[in-house]
């Protein structure tokens, strides 16, 4: 029950935010199967990839693995997860510390801002544990080894409607 009524508030607040979005000057757009939230979109893959090889795919799609810099966005991603892929997978963002061991950052050079670690993570457990996903099992952050593959999720600014 809880369950239900966490998902049902998250939704309820989901639905307000894109809702005011659209009452907003904001212009632009996300492409066909992209879900906007502000000024970003995001998509889920579902073909299995290394870290690298998905961040690159994602570079194609004119992005990068997903950054989350608030609990809200964090609860979008986990939604889009379960969305696309029916139940949850372990699933790529575009979090590492493939440079420095401990000096995590995000493929696309944001700003570490926020972090959702499962107590204990990042521990270095599977070596090495250089890169991150949302764990199916709790929906937290794991560290993992980069060269498992799993589904991911990319991201991108809106497109910009030119006059």
């Amino acid at each position: 029950m809880a369950s239900a009524l966490r998902s049902l508030l998250l939704l309820c607040g989901i639905c307000g935010l894109f809702g005011s979005i659209s009452c907003q000057t904001k212009k632009g757009y996300c492409p066909k199967g992209w879900t906007r939230l502000n000024d970003r979109c995001f998509i889920y893959q579902h073909d299995d990839r290394t870290f690298a090889d998905a961040e690159s795919v994602c570079n194609i799609l004119g992005g990068n693995l997903a950054s989350i810099h608030s609990e809200l966005e964090n609860q979008v991603i986990i939604e889009i997860i379960r969305e696309a892929a029916g139940t949850f997978e372990d699933t790529w963002i575009g979090y590492h510390d493939t440079i420095l061991e401990g000096d995590f950052i995000w493929t696309d050079g944001s700003p570490d801002d926020f972090e959702d670690f499962e107590t204990g993570q990042p521990n270095d457990a599977v070596s090495p544990g250089d890169c991150v996903d949302i764990d199916s099992g709790n929906e937290q952050w794991h560290d993992d080894n980069c060269a498992d593959l799993s589904p991911y999720i990319c991201a991108k600014y809106v497109h910009v409607k030119k006059h």
